[in-house]
């Protein structure tokens, strides 16, 4: 028979999910004005970063109405420094008495009056500056370029209801899952105690795709079902998570601390979980125990054991208390650190 030694450890109390991959920001691109398509500087698939240009609309009835406000301040800046140069020749003569108190006023309300024109043409020309932003059209956020519903020389519409492509941010990216509403208490703490660490897992269990933080719990447990919904947050340089993919999840909510054995080590019996100690000359004493938690194949003890113990790893249902067995060597325990599905509770799609 092969043995294992108790030790002194740590194993994570987990809840196993499905979950969706989301991503933190989507955005659909529209034209805000009526124009013709001049050059489009992305291709289909292409990472873009914010305030990169993506496509260039035909500028040149937007430039001509620009200038046109641009060419009219400065008529009215004419008017306003002749309207000044008026006032002061007519405030020389009041002073005078050669011209009306009446006609001065009359001069101070043009330049008034010219004042407020080019106040009114300082806001044209802002309002035709942006008009003309417009034209060139830039990536509002950083992320991966769709599908694209433009080519060079198709006219636009700002009323359209068809967006010139799609934004979507991948990194970072989030998963969508849930969790029993039953142990929203564990999930708050975690996120508290800053141990709520979450795997994405392929749904096949082969494989861990990316490991990120829990980083929002829904204020509200669904009544239909009593799930509740969560958000974790991950890197994804790599690219190993796409919108929409279905993802395993495990959610890591403590970690506690004990002895610790493979959950294989333990026997099971109408009376409970116990191990069988190996003591002098080999001979064994079974002895009860308790655990708390058991994650990826290995069970935290809280009774019965203590660290160094050698205990009987396999060939448990052959042999009884007080026997004497012949000890093999040490087991190979690896645990399945990866699968999808070695947690304490599950949870439904979301």
């Amino acid at each position: 028979m092969t043995t294992v030694v108790a030790k002194a450890g740590t194993v994570p109390r987990v809840i196993a999910g499905i979950g969706v991959v989301t991503a933190l920001q989507s955005v659909t691109i529209r034209p805000r004005i009526d124009g013709a398509v001049k050059e489009i500087d992305f291709t289909e698939g292409d990472v873009v970063r914010a305030g990169d240009v993506l496509i260039r609309l035909d500028p040149r009835a937007l430039q001509a109405t620009l200038d046109g406000v641009r060419a009219k301040k400065g008529q009215d800046q004419a008017l306003l420094d002749n309207a000044h140069a008026d006032f002061e020749r007519y405030s020389t003569l009041a002073d005078k008495k050669v011209v009306s108190s009446q006609d001065l006023d009359s001069k101070r309300a043009a330049v008034k009056q010219l004042e407020a024109t080019l106040d009114a043409d300082d806001a044209s020309i802002s309002s035709a500056e942006t008009e003309l932003s417009y034209a060139t059209i830039r990536a509002p956020i950083s992320g991966r370029t769709g599908f694209k519903n433009a080519s060079i020389g198709s006219v636009v519409s700002q009323a359209s209801t068809d967006g010139l492509l799609t934004i979507t941010q991948f990194d970072p990216i989030s998963v969508v899952f849930v969790a029993p509403g039953d142990r929203f208490g564990e999930i708050q703490s975690a996120l508290k105690d800053h141990v709520a660490d979450v795997e994405a897992i392929a749904t096949d269990g082969t494989r861990v795709l990316a490991r990120g933080k829990l980083t929002l719990m829904d204020n509200i447990v669904n009544a239909s079902n009593g799930s509740i919904r969560l958000r974790a947050s991950f890197d994804n340089k790599a690219g190993t998570l796409w919108p929409g993919l279905p993802v395993a999840t495990r959610l890591v909510v403590a970690v506690e601390q004990g002895i610790v054995v493979p959950d294989k080590a333990l026997a099971r019996g109408t009376d409970g979980l116990s191990a069988y100690v190996i003591g002098p000359g080999n001979k064994v004493a079974k002895r009860p125990v308790d655990v708390s938690v058991t994650t990826d194949g290995m069970a935290l003890v809280t009774k019965g054991l203590s660290g160094g113990d050698s205990i009987v790893f396999d060939g448990l249902g052959q042999i009884a208390d007080g026997a004497t067995v012949r000890i093999l060597g040490p087991a190979k325990v690896t645990p399945p650190a990866d699968q999808a599905v070695a947690a304490s509770g599950s949870a439904a799609q979301p």
